[in-house]
């Protein structure tokens, strides 16, 4: 096998065309940062009007391209692309978004390059009828999870190698524990004392569930009955923002749990939390949201949910409850709530753990030996 050195960069089209923030956007801006560190040629194919194009330009290495044409119509979207697989010569076209698995089938199909599609699956729930019989046939497929990837291998029909399982990563310089005056100054800003124990959920909220805030609530309520120095904090934004705030007063929690505003700078925020809590109701392929905490050096409380149980070991990094059991998720958050030592060895524990697997630099290295398996006749 030839060594690092003697192996050409291979050329790869990553696209997106929503990238309007969330968990799949975040970590197609990861990988293609990830694999551009690891000297490959990236170009990152995207909205000009999308709302986090600045973040992609500001990705070191990676050469950003605008999607020509209406980004809702997946023939104009295939089309487009198959011309910039052309100009680039690309190896791999790799989609992320469910919307862009066809026009990026198509591109690799007509571009005349011999270039591979590539997918990435960051759902729980079953794709659809043309995916099942065609996706495997035509694209090699990375799920995010072992849990997604129980739902795929049932699901779609066709070669089982073409199937993978690839976690994320995320940045680990970002995500790291703050000196601790910086953190009481985040503290102070939101009206957290040094003696207060603050509990946090970080996600969006839309209707029917959003991430279990809810129940997070209706946890507090009891917890705060039980330990008079918790707080709560709901970051985020969505359509059940009334809902909750309504919540909030009902509950009398008024001082007592706060809504934060979503802000780019989550890192920020997690570090003024002592403790996330990850409450996940519906589905959830894994929960980036966990390994951000865990990196931050805080302890975790999340459902024992679909891909969530692959994030980290309950007990060492932190606690697993059945979802939508609110008596079982308030006593962790009171177990937590009392024991600062337990809070403090999860929370290092936890660092560590993502420090070993969940980086951006390791996940982009899986990702790349699976280009470079499929690109295999090619170079």
């Amino acid at each position: 096998m030839p060594d690092a050195q003697s192996v050409r960069p291979l050329r790869i089209v990553q696209v997106n065309s929503l990238l309007s923030g969330g968990g799949v956007d975040n970590q197609t801006l990861q990988l293609s940062a990830g694999l551009a560190a690891l000297g490959q040629e990236v170009t990152l194919v995207i909205p000009e009007e999308s709302r986090w194009a600045p973040l992609a330009r500001g990705l070191g290495g990676v050469r950003v391209v605008w999607l020509p044409g209406r980004t809702n119509r997946p023939v104009g979207v295939g089309r487009a692309l198959a011309s910039l697989v052309r100009s680039f010569d690309a190896d791999v076209v790799h989609a992320h978004q469910g919307r862009d698995y066809w026009p990026a089938v198509l591109a690799a199909r007509t571009s005349g390059r011999n270039t591979r599609a590539v997918v990435t699956r960051h759902l729980m729930k079953r794709p659809r009828a043309l995916s099942r019989w065609l996706l495997l046939r035509t694209a090699d497929v990375i799920a995010v999870s072992r849990a997604v990837e129980e739902v795929l291998r049932r699901d779609l029909i066709g070669p089982s190698d073409r199937l993978h399982v690839v976690h994320g990563g995320i940045e680990t310089d970002r995500f790291a524990p703050s000196p601790a005056g910086l953190r009481r100054e985040l503290r102070s800003r939101f009206g957290w004392g040094e003696r207060d124990v603050v509990f946090g959920v970080i996600g969006v909220f839309n209707h029917p569930r959003g991430k279990g805030q809810m129940e997070f609530l209706a946890a507090a309520r009891e917890v705060h009955a039980a330990f008079p120095e918790a707080r709560f904090a709901i970051v985020g934004r969505g359509s059940m923002e009334a809902d909750l705030r309504e919540r909030i007063r009902t509950s009398s929690l008024d001082g007592i749990a706060t809504m934060v505003p979503f802000m780019d700078d989550v890192a920020g925020v997690m570090n003024a939390l002592d403790v996330v809590v990850h409450p996940a109701v519906g589905t959830e392929a894994l929960g980036i949201v966990l390994w951000e905490a865990l990196a931050n050096g805080k302890p975790v409380i999340a459902s024992r949910l679909d891909g969530i149980p692959e994030a980290f070991e309950d007990g060492r990094h932190g606690l697993l409850v059945p979802p939508g059991d609110v008596a079982a998720l308030a006593r962790a958050m009171e177990d937590l709530a009392r024991d600062p030592q337990a809070r403090r060895t999860l929370g290092e524990a936890g660092r560590a753990h993502v420090l070993a697997r969940f980086t951006r630099s390791e996940s982009a290295r899986r990702v790349l030996g699976i280009y470079r398996r499929i690109c295999a006749g090619r170079l």
